[in-house]
């Protein structure tokens, strides 16, 4: 079964007065400022969201997000494949006096016009989904074990493993001789 995309924009107003939810995919091509973070824009990304409005009458969003995605493993510098989950619940504001009205457990999204932007909002929880670093779950292909314990590149030079970064370069620092 083919999931339907999810629409750009919506109505603000209709769409929580009638507690409307709204699953399917987003191609990450349509999502131009996380294309950035990535190595491709291929994939998408599965969303499902529930509007509504809580006892107080505010506009909340229960989301949860689900994609695959490429980066650059920061060990290696070769593609990788990251999985991002997320769940988040905002509450839709029209003015920052209104954010500290929220629930401590709902993230304000201001917004001040009628029509909801929904890619600006599953963009911004992608973005913030993303590792800080991204690396190969496993060892590197980059790195091989040598017998010993010590890691060594493809290319035979040794990478150390004793607690000390700057060892290697101890190590490539020659001392110069004054005639």
């Amino acid at each position: 079964m083919v999931e339907p995309l999810v629409p750009d924009h919506v109505d603000a107003r209709k769409t929580f007065a009638q507690r409307a939810h709204i699953k399917g995919i987003v191609p990450v091509s349509r999502l131009a400022r996380f294309c950035e973070l990535l190595a491709d824009s291929a994939g998408q990304v599965q969303v499902s969201l529930q509007f509504g409005l809580d006892e107080r009458h505010r506009r909340i969003i229960e989301g949860k997000i689900e994609a695959s995605v490429a980066t650059i493993c920061q060990r290696c510098l070769e593609q990788t494949s990251t999985t991002l989950k997320e769940s988040f619940k905002l509450g839709v504001v029209e003015s920052e006096a209104q954010i500290d009205r929220l629930p401590d457990d709902v993230d304000p999204w201001l917004s001040e016009e009628p029509r909801l932007s929904l890619l600006d909002i599953l963009e911004e929880q992608l973005m913030l989904a993303m590792p800080i670093v991204s690396y190969h779950p496993l060892a590197c292909e980059a790195l091989v074990r040598t017998d010993d314990g010590r890691e060594n590149s493809k290319s035979g030079s040794p990478v150390q493993s004793d607690g000390n970064p700057f060892a290697i370069l101890k190590k490539l620092k020659k001392p110069e001789k004054f005639n």
